[in-house]
């Protein structure tokens, strides 16, 4: 998928653009807090043709960083681990538990990896009718070019949002795209909704909807976890 529209929560599946980073050395020098406390959990339910499954995201009021449980992607597996991307380090940490032993690999994040995508200028952007998802509120709108639209609704009756992290940026935006609305959803603002349509590959086109917005005490203690050498035994 190249779409990359002003609400970054839209683009669920963003984390997986940091595992094909590789691992850094840099990274490794990177300080990580003692812990990653999240206030909320947020799920989202992706069904496509070739089956379903639940991506949980865990997120802090007014903090630069969210966390992803990976226990869905890695069913039957003898390793549990949890994603967080922290855009004030610059950095992703992958906590990991492996062999007995805790670990976490950390990852730069580089500056790009935040920026507003040219490709965005391909495509247009509506506005369309709002609607009740969940109890919440929200507004609909389209991004359409000639291979792809994309239908999400959000809601700005929410204390998180993925804004804090990914920032907002509105250089490049799509024909018809109005800045008040990059406003209205700086702060908080949560996609429940996105049918997104591949018009060349309709393999390829899925729908993601929140099922689960909910507290939550969650956290990460990072002083627990060592290098990925300790794995190793070094």
């Amino acid at each position: 998928m190249k779409t990359k529209h002003f609400l970054k929560s839209a683009l669920c599946l963003t984390f997986l653009m940091f595992f094909t980073n590789g691992y850094s050395q840099k990274a490794s020098k990177i300080d990580l807090p003692a812990t990653y406390d999240f206030d909320y959990s947020y799920k989202l339910k992706m069904t496509h043709k070739k089956g379903d499954f639940v991506l949980t995201y865990y997120l802090k009021e007014d903090a630069q960083y969210f966390g992803f449980d990976t226990a869905e992607m890695t069913k039957g597996s003898d390793t549990k681990m949890f994603m967080v991307m922290d855009s004030n380090l610059s950095v992703t940490a992958m906590f990991m538990e492996m062999m007995g032993k805790k670990v976490v690999q950390k990852t730069k994040i580089k500056p790009s990896d935040f920026a507003s995508d040219a490709n965005n200028a391909d495509y247009t952007f509506t506005k369309i009718d709002s609607k009740t998802i969940m109890g919440y509120d929200c507004e609909g709108f389209v991004s359409e070019n000639d291979e792809h639209k994309i239908t999400f609704y959000i809601t700005d009756d929410v204390p998180v949002s993925f804004n804090q992290v990914f920032g907002a940026n509105a250089k490049k935006m799509p024909k018809g795209f109005n800045p008040a609305w990059m406003k209205k959803y700086a702060e908080n603002g949560l996609m429940m909704q996105m049918i997104f349509v591949d018009k060349k590959k309709s393999k390829n086109s899925m729908t993601m909807d929140c099922i689960g917005l909910d507290k939550t005490d969650f956290s990460i203690d990072a002083s627990a976890y060592g290098s990925m050498m300790s794995a190793f035994g070094n």
